[in-house]
């Protein structure tokens, strides 16, 4: 019962108060366990949103609106659990019901009750058989990744995204990976079969060490990264060859937050605030340039399932046109004979292909992925890790 309703109190948080989900369910104080339990919930029913939102609103006698918000959200954990979960089927209506009175809501374990059940006997009314429908996802994504990568290929990624991402993880120079650890297509990304991570390993999915990969960092390159914090990236271009290291972001907290951890590592580098689509640098300075470009996140659903309700056709459109302006700047900063990188951990074409397939990009070399003619596509359909587009641009 505390798990079912510390999973209903998480949902309420991310669907409602803007949480994210990944960062949230870090904060549950329960045995390992039920803590694992707390997670799955959480992620699977953020995931079936609107699914569970849609049969609720059919087997009630009254609409989502007049549903304390509380309620709802114990209503949409037990949901879950009845159509997507492992409890056993009698359990569920209990929990559902103790998680309202241990929220404060005693008087609506009645309706609780009924509905469980009533889902219990009758099943999901009018099961959807459009994808987008299906996985939760908003209907123009399927309708872009389709026109993009085509039916099948959207269809794989959406099917993917809808699962739990196994935490991978790099080891920083020196430290060997665990005999346990098994590696992933992405050079120095390695993967725990039962989960664990070595205290002195590195929590990153494995299409960010792509991308540094991609960057092809040397000794005594003077390198910028642009969008740079929370620094996760940073601290890998730092790892892979200590260089003169410039890192920008335009947001204050995060930089201090990345700067910390940089040091904390034992990295170096100059952290700048600045607007990536307005560098404050002359012509020709770097030989290497990151452009880790801000996206719409579809990339991250395996980690971040409420990114399916927060982003929109027209952050598409808008980051797509901040997109272009920040990775004209990074070409003009680039040196002759250095490298510019575009990566951007999501998969639509106006911010994949539609940025770059004009300023003679290409796919790097030797990373697993979707060759295109102007860049790498990755995703937990094809690599898996998270979805990520990878361009390089050689001057």
């Amino acid at each position: 019962m505390a798990a079912r309703s510390a999973a209903a109190g998480l949902v309420g948080r991310v669907v409602r108060g803007g949480a994210w989900s990944n960062l949230v369910v870090r904060e549950v104080d329960l045995p390992p366990d039920d803590a694992r339990l707390v997670r799955h919930l959480v992620y699977g029913t953020i995931r079936n949103l609107s699914r569970l939102d849609r049969a609720i609103g059919e087997l009630s006698n009254r609409p989502l609106a007049a549903v304390h918000s509380d309620v709802l959200d114990v209503l949409r954990v037990a949901f879950h659990e009845v159509l997507f979960g492992r409890a056993a089927a009698h359990a569920v209506p209990d929990m559902a019901v103790e998680s309202a009175r241990s929220l404060g809501h005693s008087r609506a374990t009645g309706f609780v009750n009924a509905l469980v059940r009533n889902l219990q006997r009758r099943g999901e009314p009018n099961p959807p058989s459009d994808p987008a429908e299906v996985f939760s996802l908003p209907g123009w994504v399927m309708e872009d990744l389709t026109r993009a990568w085509g039916r099948d290929q959207a269809l794989a990624f959406a099917e993917a995204a809808h699962e739990d991402a196994p935490v991978s993880f790099r080891m920083r120079p020196g430290d060997p990976p665990p005999p346990a650890a098994v590696p992933t297509p992405i050079p120095g990304a390695f993967i725990h079969p039962r989960g664990r991570v070595p205290d002195e390993a590195v929590v990153q999915d494995a299409a960010s060490v792509a991308v540094v990969e991609a960057l092809d960092v040397a000794p005594g390159h003077s390198v910028l990264e642009v969008g740079a914090a929370p620094g996760g990236k940073t601290l890998a271009i730092w790892d892979r060859s200590p260089a003169s290291l410039v890192a920008l972001d335009i947001h204050p907290r995060r930089i201090r937050q990345a700067a910390r951890r940089l040091e904390r590592a034992g990295g170096r580098g100059w952290w700048i605030r600045a607007d990536g689509a307005s560098l404050p640098f002359g012509s020709g300075q770097f030989d290497r340039v990151l452009v880790d470009a801000p996206c719409t996140g579809l990339g991250t659903l395996r980690r971040r399932p409420e990114v399916r309700l927060r982003v929109s056709i027209g952050d598409r459109d808008r980051l797509a046109v901040l997109q272009r302006r920040m990775l004209r700047q990074a070409v003009d900063a680039v040196r002759p004979g250095g490298r510019v990188v575009y990566s951007v951990c999501t998969l639509t074409r106006a911010e994949t292909l539609g940025v770059v397939e004009d300023m003679g990009g290409g796919p790097p070399a030797d990373l697993p992925g979707l060759r295109l003619d102007h860049g790498l596509l990755m995703g937990p359909h094809l690599t898996g890790t998270d979805g990520m587009f990878i361009s390089v641009l050689d001057r």
